[in-house]
């Protein structure tokens, strides 16, 4: 069965924003958007790791391709800042 997602937007997904990318739940890191592909696929660049875990994978400056549906993307503006 073809899995069924809801694409994001092209103009709520813009080159140039950052956003926190996470799965099932688990926040990954803050990546900028290199390029939007349109769909499916856009290119990242880590700005931060979040996990330390996973630092090493995710280093910043780190860029590459992700399948758009199979992560969560929260702006970073909207998201609550540290006090």
């Amino acid at each position: 069965m073809k899995p069924v997602h809801e694409k994001l937007p092209k103009d709520s997904f813009e080159p140039g924003k950052t956003y926190r990318v996470a799965m099932n739940g688990t926040d990954l890191y803050d990546a900028e958007v290199v390029k939007f592909h349109g769909g499916c696929w856009a290119t990242v660049r880590v700005t931060q790791p979040l996990l330390e875990s996973m630092a090493a994978d995710y280093a910043p400056g780190t860029e590459f391709d992700v399948k758009v549906a199979q992560y969560d993307f929260t702006p970073t503006s909207s998201l609550p800042t540290p006090s």
